[in-house]
Parts: C-alpha cells; structure tokens; sequence
C-alpha cells in the first residue's frame, strides 16, 4: 500500500485536515510560505489522472477546481498554482498554491526555491492560525458547493 493510502486512512486526525469531499481530502498545507497553500488528495489510489474511472475523475476534476476557488476567494492571489506532481509520492494529491507578484526571485515555480526557504518552520501556522485558515478555506468551499 502506498504511503498516501495508508495515511488517509487516519486522515480526520490530522490536525491540518479541512474537509472530506466526494472524491478527496482538503488539508491545509503544513506550510505557509504561501498563504493559503493547500493539498487536495485524491481518495482513490492513482499514479495518473487516466488511471482513474472517468465519471470519479470528472468528479475530482471538478471538487479540485471548487477548492482552488475557494482559496482564490479568500486569499485572491495574482495568480494560482495547481500541481499534480506525483515524483515522490505515486498517489494522485494536487498542490495549490496561491501566488502574489513577487513572492519569488524569478517567475516561476515554488520549487525553484530551496528548501530552507519553501519550507522554513517560521512559515508554519500558529494553532489558532491554522484553525482559523481551516475554518475559513472550509466555508468557503461549502458555499460554493451549495450555488
């Protein structure tokens, strides 16, 4: 079983953990480099978008386009990044990133920067950060899913 896999299965215990949609998991992402950085998992395992069922995938597809609203609503970045990168975890999660003019040396992806930067400890959340991001990313998303 992979990683992933395994580790939804206690997902709800996470104290990152937003919300559990049809087809995924909503986690604020463990840091905030960029705010409002969160992880949709997919439920299914799943190297490859086309390894999945193709109603599921619409379905993911489209809950992965409401959670990237949501985060622009809040946040409203310049721009947001979605990334299904898969490299060193082969279970299909998307990484979205809000991104402001600036917010690195050179246009381009968050990976360009090393990881003392990307994922430095002071970019973490305080807990009651972390809640209120939570809270906020959760509303956002069920509002939208009842237009």
């Amino acid at each position: 079983m992979c990683k992933m896999c395994e580790k939804q299965k206690y997902i709800k215990d996470d104290p990152h953990y937003i919300m559990e949609l049809e087809t995924g998991y909503v986690i604020l992402g463990w840091y905030q480099r960029f705010k409002g950085y969160t992880v949709f998992n997919c439920k299914q395992h799943g190297p490859e978008l086309h390894n999945l069922e193709h109603d599921f995938k619409v379905k993911h597809l489209e809950e992965m386009t409401v959670v990237g609203e949501a985060i622009c609503n809040i946040f409203k970045p310049d721009k947001l990044n979605y990334e299904l990168l898969g490299n060193g975890c082969p279970h299909i999660h998307w990484h979205l990133y809000p991104r402001i003019k600036g917010d690195t040396p050179i246009v381009s992806s968050v990976y360009q920067l090393p990881d003392n930067i990307l994922f430095d400890e002071t970019t973490r959340p305080s807990d009651d950060m972390r809640e209120e991001l939570k809270i906020k990313i959760k509303n956002e998303i069920e509002r939208l899913l009842r237009k």
